[in-house]
């Protein structure tokens, strides 16, 4: 990565400047460096965060960014006066980048009352609710009497939301309780994100509520997520929920933002993974293939990422763009997706590339029977 302060993710760039989190989560992904039951330690101040975003490669006006991904923001109020200073440093700026939150916690009405504010200035957000089913076993330090006062108080204020139904294991997989949160998400926002199990070498044991993840460790590590067999049949194989259901996070917040997914109309994640609404499916199926001289253009994306491109292969289809033989990662897949509209998949990951495994890594679900 270019630094670990700013990250290209799958879905959008990251701005990672507190790290640590007391909620304690048993899957969290923090677990890798002892952070899951850390007080959030502050990296740099707000202004150099943004700073740091403004100079990033990766950035520029359309990516989404999300606000401190490696915590909850709305943890305590340290989190919250800091998010808000970021906030209000971005408000300055005048950034048309759509705007990220991901919350277990609650979110206090002053700053509701605040995004609706710069909404209404032009700003754009989307607070993305984690509420998974999962209960205190797994989630011990979560209120979720507060989660659903955020879909209540969110949605009454016009915020847009999206419902992070993640992840699925096997004790949260039964279609009824599925169908129950649904229910209930549903009166609020019509998009909801549904993942597996995700998980990377630096954590995987530490899971100890799943036997698979050390029987079958080294098919753990080669997919995308793990699947109750259970949920996935009901998610992707007989759907028949009104939610709007995404597998690609993408294409959940490009329904949210009213926009075409980038690259992603056409590809097997379109057509079986994501049940989005036929207004969106028609918006993304008319901004498909507009760019005619992609050739060039992933030439010079690629200069300009500094990858070398003498003995690279690439292959461009009509669903997407496969790179073989190239020194690049994961997140530049995922920028040269946004850049060029069009899929590009990466043929392997490289070996110290310590990110999440995607689509954009040539990797697969794992469904668990």
């Amino acid at each position: 990565m270019e630094n670990n302060i700013i990250e290209m993710h799958d879905t959008w760039l990251a701005v990672n400047s507190i790290v640590g989190c007391t909620n304690g989560c048993k899957y969290c992904f923090l677990q890798a460096t002892g952070d899951n039951l850390n007080k959030p330690k502050v990296l740099v101040t707000p202004e150099e965060a943004i700073t740091k975003l403004f100079k990033s490669k990766y950035y520029n006006s359309t990516i989404p960014v999300c606000l401190l991904p490696n915590t909850d923001p709305f943890l305590n109020q340290n989190n919250i006066k800091y998010v808000t200073a970021l906030i209000d440093h971005l408000a300055t700026k005048e950034v048309k980048n759509p705007l990220i939150l991901i919350t277990k916690c609650f979110i206090p009405d002053e700053f509701i009352a605040k995004i609706h504010f710069l909404m209404q200035k032009g700003m754009q957000f989307v607070i993305y609710l984690s509420y998974s089913g999962l209960g205190k076993k797994y989630e011990p330090n979560i209120n979720y009497d507060d989660i659903k006062s955020n879909f209540k108080r969110l949605h009454e204020n016009n915020i847009p939301i999206i419902h992070y139904f993640r992840p699925f294991i096997p004790e949260n997989s039964d279609p009824k309780k599925i169908e129950e949160i649904l229910n209930f998400v549903s009166q609020y926002t019509k998009v909801s994100v549904t993942t597996g199990l995700a998980l990377r070498k630096d954590f995987i044991d530490k899971i100890d509520f799943w036997d698979v993840t050390k029987d079958r460790k080294e098919e753990c590590l080669k997919a995308i997520s793990l699947w109750p067999e259970q949920a996935y049949n009901y998610l992707f194989e007989d759907y028949h929920h009104s939610q709007n259901n995404f597998q690609t996070n993408s294409c959940a917040l490009a329904e949210t933002l009213k926009r075409p997914s980038p690259g992603y109309y056409g590809t097997t994640e379109c057509e079986k993974y994501n049940h989005c609404s036929k207004e969106q499916r028609a918006l993304c199926a008319s901004f498909k293939n507009q760019n005619l001289d992609i050739k060039e253009k992933l030439h010079n994306l690629l200069v300009r990422l500094n990858i070398d491109t003498e003995h690279i292969e690439v292959i461009i289809e009509d669903n997407g763009i496969l790179i073989k033989n190239a020194d690049i990662k994961a997140g530049d897949a995922s920028y040269l997706t946004f850049a060029l509209g069009k899929k590009v998949t990466i043929d392997k990951k490289r070996d110290d590339d310590n990110v999440f495994n995607s689509s954009f890594t040539n990797s697969k679900y794992l469904i668990i029977k």
